[in-house]
């Protein structure tokens, strides 16, 4: 694609970017200019044009647009016609959620530069004409090979965005009342109006005692009459699994999924299963609660994710009554000021779990069971619950496996393609993740599983008090030898070294022991690291894995 000014003897195919008066004839923009306009021009006196002149392999915006939309737009989705810079604007083009997943979005927007695709959150109800977002080119002409390429990594598995309507669903409702409360009848119409918003439609509806046995035996009829949906609403909310609604589904042979909905401001439910059929416990007053009513248009569509996917909704679920309130004279008193951490002298965590376990023959180590729970969490666990600020991880070796056993943690992973090459590649490469307010780390191998998090915090104790007014490093000691793990002050991050097992000295601790400090133990325990069979046979045989509740109680009984 060429754009910009074109002299009459090269207009020929080139598309006018304004118009062009020629006789009394006006040529619009978009006109495409033939033989006989370039004839028609050059005889009136026009020497140049500006426009576009598109090549063989490029598709005009309008057009790219189109065959984008095509695959992007799934059911009940409205768009409108793409205009000559490759805009168009999404619509819903009926009630229900708007759907899509991000990571489908996000592969998308990182195909090129010159695509991009703007949309409100997923999993939001909408209204049919409500506007969505919108499709965006930018540079022109799009080349046909990134075009295609762009098409296929979005086709896999259907369109990218669509609206699950609402849809006709048979629910059961179930109101529980005190044993000493003096019920009232329920009222059929009241309760189709309050489901009918949501194409529900009531096949049964009941009012029990809240106790377990009633509440179960309600369940269960609710269950036999085909329910797809079961409510429960309850004078007060489920406080916890032990609460008579969950006790009831439990008896009723239904599997709690999960408590309590996360969204602005979030709600206090249970919510559960049996087959196909979905159980909602909810105090009476959560009914009209937005949250709630966002929860219910999700049931309604048939747009619910996983339970476990519940968290992640909560990123953008603020109302737009939310979103605007202010902090009341009120709550200017009360609250607490933070300040600015992002200012603080930052101490991080660099943990080693790169290395493939050679010597630890027929398993990965760091993967194997320690007090209850693998060698690596346990590491990790120790660094986070320390007064390091900062935790990173090296992964290296069967690092999808290792990673896995980090999942939950809020921890900076990052991968060591070339872990075969030592650790010294590992500790440049964690350290070069850190942020630039971390002042020092501590390079800690993983397969240390009794240096816990007081070890760590000493270590940072000794650093921050400094050795003449130097920022010292600082590692432990047993009788005279040093050993891991070593904490390093940022300008040292160039030579850090770990001590090697056959030696209690190396180049980089030689040249900087002037301003050394260690932290005496008495014994070795807590610097014992794995690297055999035989040294987790004794590591284990040595280790008190007692809770403090245990020891307590060992002590009372001595």
């Amino acid at each position: 694609m060429k754009v910009g000014v074109f002299q009459m003897f090269e207009a020929v195919g080139v598309e006018l970017s304004a118009p062009v008066e020629c006789r009394g004839k006006t040529l619009a923009a978009g006109h495409i200019l033939t033989d006989d306009d370039v004839a028609a021009l050059r005889s009136a006196g026009v020497r140049q044009v500006t426009g576009v002149f598109y090549e063989p392999n490029d598709v005009p915006p309008a057009t790219a647009a189109d065959i984008l939309l095509k695959a992007i737009c799934g059911d009940f989705l409205r768009y409108t016609a793409p205009d000559a810079t490759g805009y168009s604007a999404l619509y819903a083009d009926k009630d229900g959620v708007f759907f899509y997943e991000e990571d489908r979005l996000l592969r998308f927007n990182s195909h090129g530069e010159t695509m991009s695709l703007m949309l409100v959150a997923p999993y939001t109800p909408v209204y049919k004409g409500q506007f969505l977002g919108n499709l965006k080119l930018f540079g022109g002409a799009q080349n046909t090979d990134a075009l295609n390429e762009a098409v296929t990594k979005i086709s896999g598995t259907g369109p990218l965005v669509k609206i699950n309507p609402y849809r006709f669903r048979k629910i059961a409702y179930v109101q529980t009342i005190g044993r000493d409360e003096t019920p009232n009848p329920i009222d059929r119409s009241e309760i189709m109006s309050r489901f009918g918003l949501y194409v529900f439609n009531p096949v049964y509806v009941t009012l029990c005692e809240h106790s377990v046995e009633k509440v179960e035996n309600a369940v269960r009829s609710a269950y036999d009459k085909g329910a797809e949906v079961v409510f429960i609403q309850s004078p007060h909310a489920p406080i916890g699994r032990d609460d008579v609604v969950p006790m009831a589904l439990k008896e009723a042979s239904c599997d709690i999924d999960r408590m309590n909905w996360p969204l602005d401001a979030g709600v206090p439910m249970v919510l559960a299963h049996r087959k196909e059929t979905v159980f909602v416990g909810y105090g009476a007053s959560d009914f009209e609660k937005p949250a709630f009513d966002r929860f219910l248009r999700l049931l309604a569509t048939g747009t619910l994710p996983p339970a476990d996917a519940f968290p992640s909704l909560a990123k953008g679920s603020l109302s737009l009554e939310s979103l605007v309130r202010r902090m009341s004279p009120e709550e200017t008193e009360t609250s607490v000021a933070v300040g600015e951490l992002s200012q603080s002298d930052k101490i991080a965590v660099v943990v080693l779990a790169a290395g493939s376990s050679r010597r630890y023959h027929g398993a990965n180590k760091l993967l194997e069971d320690v007090g209850g729970q693998p060698m690596l969490q346990r590491a990790v666990e120790a660094a986070l619950t320390s007064d390091a600020e900062y935790v990173a991880v090296v992964t290296g070796y069967e690092a999808s496996k290792t990673e896995r056993v980090l999942a939950d943690y809020d921890v900076k992973i990052v991968r060591n393609a070339d872990y075969v090459s030592g650790v010294l590649g590992s500790i440049r490469l964690g350290v070069s993740v850190l942020p630039p307010d971390v002042i020092a780390a501590i390079v800690y191998p993983a397969d240390m599983p009794a240096f816990d998090a007081d070890c760590l915090n000493e270590m940072i104790a000794l650093f921050k008090a400094g050795k003449n007014g130097r920022r010292p490093v600082v590692l432990p000691s047993v009788g005279g030898v040093r050993h891991n793990p070593v904490l390093w002050p940022r300008e040292l991050f160039g030579v850090i070294k770990i001590v090697p097992e056959d030696s209690h000295w190396s180049p980089a601790l030689i040249e900087h022991s002037d301003y050394l400090a260690e932290l005496k133990l008495d014994d070795g325990f807590a610097v014992s690291d794995i690297n055999t069979l035989g040294d987790m046979s004794e590591y284990l045989e040595l280790a008190d894995f007692a809770g403090q509740a245990e020891k307590d109680l060992e002590a009372l009984l001595k």
